[in-house]
C-alpha cells in the first residue's frame, strides 16, 4: 500500500470492512433490521450512516444533539437521544423536532419533574414527543431501578400528555466478562428486575432497547429485544478480545510515522495522547499491527515513545500500523477517517458530529 498521501497521526478506513460488519450484525438477528437500533456514537460520520440505511436499518441511537442533527440530515427515520435533556440540550432537542419534521425523535427520561419540564415545551411548541423510560440494570449511571419504574410510568401517562412512552431502554455497559456463558449468567442475573417488571405492566406497543455491543451476544437471541450495539461497525481491540473469532473485523487503522530514535532501544512516534483514547493505562491504548512484540511505553501529547529492543532495522519516517483499543473516544479526536479502498486513498469521511454543534 502507498502511505505517501496518508496524513499522520491518522485513521484510515476501509469501507468493505465496515459493510461486512454491519452485514453481520444483521445477521446475527435474523435478518429483522426492526431489532437492530445502532449506536452511532463510535462513527460520527454521515457516510456510516449512509451505509447503515443502504442496508435497510432505520432505527438508531446517538449520544449528542450533533449526533441527532446528523442522522436527520442523512435522513434517518427514527432517531432515539440517549440521554434526559435538559438545559439548553432540551432547547436544542425541541428545535431538532421542529426543524426536521420528517424524523421521528425520541429521548430518555428517568425522573418525574424531568418529564414535566419537557410535557411543557411540548405542550408550548404544540408538538408530541416520543421518550424512553431509562432503566438502571446495574451500571449506576443513569436510569430509574425497575422496581421504581411503574409510578414513573403512570405518573407520566397520567399527567403529561404531551409525551408519549415509545418503550424501555436498559444499557448495560458494565457487563464485559471475556467468558461468554459468564457474561450470558452477568446479563440474566442483572436483567431479573426489568424481566419482572415487563411482565407486570403492557408492553405490548412498547420497544426494548436493550444492551450495547459486549451484551449483544446475549440480547441478540430473544426476539422481544432490539438491540444497540455501536462498535461493531469499526470494532476495536478492547471488544475483538470479547468476540468469538470469525465475526466482526476492525476496519479502522491508526497511522503514525517514526520520527526519531531516542536511545538504542526505543523509537518515537507522532502519535501523542491527543490523538488516541488514552482513558486506558498505557497498555491498553494500541496494538501494533506489524510489529506485536513493540511495547508503547509512554506518551505526551504529540509523541508516542515505543520499547522495540533494538531498531536498527527501522527508518525515521517509517509507518506504523496500530489497531486501537478503544474507538469510539479515538475517532472523536480525528477531523477525518481517511478512506481506503484496492489499497489506495479515494477520499476522506469527515467526524462530522466529533463537534458538539452542526447546526442548531
Amino acid at each position: 500500500m502507498d502511505f505517501s498521501h496518508i496524513e499522520s497521526p491518522g485513521l484510515i478506513v476501509f469501507p468493505e470492512i465496515v459493510r461486512s460488519n454491519i452485514k453481520m450484525a444483521i445477521d446475527m438477528v435474523g435478518g429483522n433490521v426492526a431489532r437492530l437500533r445502532p449506536h452511532i456514537k463510535t462513527h460520527k460520520t454521515q457516510e456510516v450512516n449512509d451505509l447503515l440505511l443502504e442496508s435497510g436499518i432505520y432505527k438508531f441511537k446517538c449520544a449528542t444533539i450533533a449526533e441527532a442533527e446528523l442522522l436527520a440530515i442523512s435522513n434517518a427515520k427514527d432517531i432515539l437521544l440517549s440521554i434526559q435533556p435538559t438545559g439548553t440540550t432540551l432547547l436544542r432537542f425541541i428545535e431538532l423536532i421542529l426543524n426536521y419534521q420528517a424524523c421521528e425523535f425520541s429521548c430518555l427520561v428517568d425522573d418525574y419533574l424531568a418529564a414535566e419540564k419537557i410535557n411543557e415545551l411540548a405542550t408550548n411548541n404544540n408538538i408530541v414527543i416520543n421518550i424512553f423510560i431509562d432503566l438502571n440494570v446495574g451500571m449506576n449511571r443513569t436510569g430509574i431501578v425497575p422496581k421504581e419504574a411503574i409510578e414513573l410510568i403512570e405518573n407520566i401517562s397520567n399527567h403529561s400528555n404531551n409525551l408519549i412512552i415509545k418503550g424501555l431502554h436498559a444499557y448495560d455497559g458494565h457487563i464485559r466478562d471475556v467468558n461468554l456463558q459468564t457474561r450470558i449468567e452477568h446479563v440474566q442475573q442483572d436483567f431479573i428486575d426489568f424481566y419482572e417488571l415487563i411482565d407486570k405492566i403492557d408492553t405490548s406497543t412498547y420497544e426494548l432497547v436493550v444492551g450495547g455491543t459486549p451484551s449483544f451476544l446475549v440480547h441478540r437471541t430473544n426476539h422481544h429485544f432490539v438491540c444497540s450495539p455501536g462498535t461493531f461497525v469499526f470494532f476495536d481491540v478492547g471488544y475483538h478480545n470479547l468476540f468469538p473469532q470469525n465475526t466482526f473485523k476492525m476496519a479502522v487503522q491508526i497511522i503514525a510515522r517514526v520520527i526519531s530514535k531516542p536511545t538504542k532501544s526505543t523509537i518515537c512516534i507522532d502519535l501523542g495522547h491527543k490523538s488516541v483514547a488514552a482513558e486506558n493505562p498505557i497498555e491498553n491504548r494500541v496494538r501494533f499491527i506489524d510489529f506485536p512484540h513493540w511495547t508503547l511505553k509512554s506518551q505526551s501529547e504529540e509523541h508516542g515513545i515505543i520499547e522495540v529492543n533494538d531498531h536498527t532495522n527501522i527508518q525515521i519516517g517509517q509507518i506504523i500500523r496500530m489497531y486501537p483499543y478503544h474507538i469510539c473516544p479515538t475517532v472523536a479526536l480525528h477531523q477525518n477517517l481517511q478512506v481506503i479502498e484496492d489499497d489506495q486513498k479515494i477520499g476522506e469521511w469527515v467526524v462530522k458530529a466529533r463537534n458538539r454543534k452542526i447546526n442548531i
